[in-house]
């Protein structure tokens, strides 16, 4: 009989072993397998992520190629493209209701901002998007069990920095003939934020929306300065042009005048 229970627990001892070796083994592709099924649920719209690296030993993952589609009714196929997500966690602070970061580094990336002809901003639908789906709104994962005190206590996040640099914005702005922005946005470094990720990432969006907003009103009033000198400067030209020949026909009319008083005189 006791040969047969250390039997059995050595079948388990090896099932659970094996278990184990399968998630670590497959780790990676079950992050990004995460980050695209529960990222889409809560903003409505396609994640994709290309590669994930995670370095367990280091508490540091690696994403890369993370893109997010604009919703519907919105011409520009991306919202975001974020080249290469650095997140480095705390694992002695990290615990079961609470995620320690103590950075996330975004390098190189591309945000496509548009204004449709209804005057509604794509990543102002993504922000108004989160929370409405049941994973958002409550902090558990789809498909889990949840009990009243998982529901009241959301996992948290603590992020010490966050830094977003090298950033290039595309802007298109229907309303104004589809005029459209190419321009850089300075760094943006955030630090202490605390609270769920639907929280964390509507701050992320706000700040993100306002850094946009005014890069591209500083570029579009550098664009009408610009414009309005260069039109002050062709009616400058113009008028200049227009001077010159009234200076040039006057100083012709008057030669003509000489010369015919030359003839008067010299016909008596």
């Amino acid at each position: 009989m006791k040969k047969t229970i250390f039997a059995v627990i050595i079948i388990l001892a090896i099932v659970i072993a094996g278990a184990v070796f399968y998630v670590f083994s497959n780790l990676d592709t079950i992050v990004k397998m995460a980050i695209e099924e529960f990222g889409s649920d809560a903003v409505k719209t396609s994640v994709q992520v290309e590669g994930v690296e995670i370095r367990l030993t280091e508490g540091v993952a690696i994403i890369s190629g993370l893109t997010v589609a604009n919703p519907d009714g919105f011409s520009l196929p991306q919202a975001f493209s974020l080249g290469e997500i650095t997140v480095d966690i705390n694992l002695e602070k990290t615990r079961k209701e609470l995620i320690a970061i103590d950075a996330i580094h975004i390098d190189a990336p591309q945000v496509f901002y548009e204004i449709n002809a209804g005057r509604i901003g794509s990543l102002n639908m993504l922000k108004e998007n989160l929370g409405t789906s049941d994973s958002a709104s409550t902090g558990i994962s789809p498909g889990s069990k949840s009990t009243k005190g998982s529901a009241d206590a959301p996992v948290r996040l603590d992020i010490a920095r966050f830094e977003f640099k090298d950033a290039s914005l595309h802007a298109k702005v229907v309303p104004l003939q589809d005029k459209t922005y190419d321009l850089k946005l300075p760094t943006l470094v955030l630090t202490d934020l605390s609270g769920t990720p639907e929280q964390i990432s509507r701050q992320l969006l706000d700040r993100l929306i306002d850094h946009a907003k005014k890069q591209i009103q500083k570029q579009g009033l550098d664009k009408e300065l610009a414009e309005i000198k260069a039109k002050a400067q062709q009616r400058i030209d113009e008028e200049k042009a227009k001077l010159e020949q009234k200076a040039d026909d006057r100083i012709e009319q008057e030669k003509q005048e000489a010369q015919d008083k030359l003839k008067n005189l010299l016909g008596r």
